[in-house]
């Protein structure tokens, strides 16, 4: 199973949220990846809570 960058696996919610913001923000999953954990940092949640807001489309991502 894939890690984030400080080496902790990724739950299935978190995986499956990445691929969303990939295709609703038109980017690489990478990229995804980092802007979920930067906006968990900034809202103050986990990534496990934010992966869940995503998919339940409490919240979307733009393309830049």
């Amino acid at each position: 199973m894939p890690h984030d960058a400080s080496g902790d696996h990724l739950s299935v919610q978190v995986h499956q949220a990445t691929g969303m913001v990939a295709a609703q923000a038109g980017c690489s999953v990478g990229e995804a990846l980092v802007r979920l954990q930067r906006r968990a940092k900034t809202m103050g949640q986990t990534l496990d809570e934010l992966a869940l807001d995503v998919l339940d489309g409490h919240i979307r991502f733009r393309r830049r």
